[in-house]
């Protein structure tokens, strides 16, 4: 019996679409011989476990956990599969990637501040600016790297993950038809959260004062942790109260943001997305009435 109280999040991934639920996610990726390959891994999130997880704030964290997780294993898996590489990567390349990575993430954690400590004004201007920049800089790089052929791509297939949750949760339909009639941007998208985050750090980085590089990198990596405490709990009000003026707000700065990261994708696209959430559905809610359309691809075992 199909459970209507489950809430389906996806992402778009490597030549496919990744789809999760509350019982796990789903992955559907077309190769470059035009084969259309699905995949299932039972998962239950952090935020839906029994435990600390769950608890108000603390969930923000363990969303972000699941997010960077599921998405990366999604992201790796398509890879290989639109690929078709096993290559194995050496144990010192792998150092050197990891060494590289983290340079520059600590580059982006503690860059703007020490940007903004050169600008003679007091604590809280700094803050305010400090937040801005970090905004700014995230805007810039989807904006540029969304230039590219590969993101555009992406971005089409984020869109037919949208259109597709969109139509199962309004119609229990995946039907192409009725999947077309549904805008590429949604209320419950990701992207929402780049907003907020120029909007919480707006509110809080005033507070943390000037300090050397070690205890600036320290703050700043504190910081996420609490910015995204506090951005869960906004964005799941606004999913609980999507009417309410309050949730416009926040949620209509995200739905500007897609206009960025989502693009109108192809027939094709939307083939792959909706085998993406049949596959979902079919083993998180138990029912086989989507199994016309998931005839038409391979399952596979691992990327």
């Amino acid at each position: 019996m199909s459970d209507n109280n489950i809430s389906y999040g996806g992402q778009a991934v490597i030549g496919g679409v990744l789809i999760q639920s509350p019982k796990g996610w789903s992955l559907a990726v077309r190769n470059q011989k035009d084969e259309i390959l699905k995949y299932f891994e039972e998962r239950i999130p952090l935020i839906r476990r029994e435990g600390i997880w769950s608890l108000p704030l603390i969930r923000g964290i363990g969303a972000l956990v699941d997010s960077l997780y599921v998405g990366y294993k999604g992201l790796v898996m398509s890879d290989s599969i639109y690929y078709e590489e096993e290559e194995d990567i050496s144990f010192i390349s792998k150092i050197f990637n990891y060494v590289f990575l983290i340079g520059v993430l600590s580059i982006l954690v503690i860059g703007p501040r020490l940007l903004i400590d050169l600008i003679n004004t007091n604590q809280i201007n700094k803050g305010i600016y400090e937040g801005v920049l970090r905004g700014l800089i995230v805007i810039a790089y989807i904006y540029l790297v969304g230039r590219t052929k590969d993101a555009q791509e992406l971005f089409e297939y984020h869109g037919a993950e949208h259109m597709t949750i969109a139509s199962y949760e309004d119609k229990k339909s995946l039907q192409m038809d009725d999947i077309k009639t549904y805008p590429k941007e949604h209320i419950r998208c990701g992207t929402a959260f780049i907003f907020l985050i120029v909007f919480v750090s707006l509110l809080t980085l005033p507070f943390i004062p000037t300090l050397n590089i070690a205890l600036t990198f320290i703050t700043r990596i504190l910081h996420i942790f609490v910015v995204a405490m506090i951005s869960y709990e906004i964005l799941k009000f606004n999913f609980k109260n999507s009417d309410s003026f309050f949730a416009k707000i926040f949620s209509t700065p995200g739905i500007w943001t897609q206009k960025i990261t989502t693009k109108k994708p192809s027939e094709d696209q939307i083939i792959v997305a909706r085998i993406a959430m049949a596959n979902c559905v079919k083993n998180s809610e138990n029912v086989s009435m989507f199994d016309d359309i998931l005839s038409t691809s391979k399952e596979v075992s691992n990327g």
